[in-house]
C-alpha cells in the first residue's frame, strides 16, 4: 500500500493510476492525513465460472442440511422457550 501526498498525486495522476492499475492501494493525503483511498475495482467473484460451480454445489448442500447436526440448532429449539 502506498502513500501519496495530494500534491504529488495532483502532479503524477498517470504514475499513481499505473500503479493502481498493477494492483496496489494509494492512500493520499492532506497535511499527513489520509483524504481519500485509490484501489484497483473488485472482481464480482460470480463471474469467475470456477468459484460459482463450487458455490452453487455448497448452496446445494445446504439446502440438505448440515452434516452432523442431529440435534436442535437454535437456542430456541435446544430451550423450548
Amino acid at each position: 500500500m502506498g502513500v501519496m501526498s495530494i500534491r504529488e498525486f495532483n502532479a503524477n495522476v498517470s504514475a499513481a493510476f499505473a500503479k493502481v492499475e498493477a494492483g496496489e492501494t494509494l492512500k493520499i493525503t492532506r497535511n499527513g492525513q489520509v483524504i481519500a483511498e485509490v484501489r484497483p475495482e473488485r472482481k464480482n467473484r460470480m463471474d469467475d465460472p470456477e468459484f460459482r460451480a463450487k458455490w452453487e454445489k455448497f448452496a446445494e448442500g445446504l439446502k440438505e442440511g448440515v452434516p452432523g447436526l442431529t440435534a436442535p440448532a437454535t437456542y430456541e429449539e435446544r430451550t423450548g422457550r
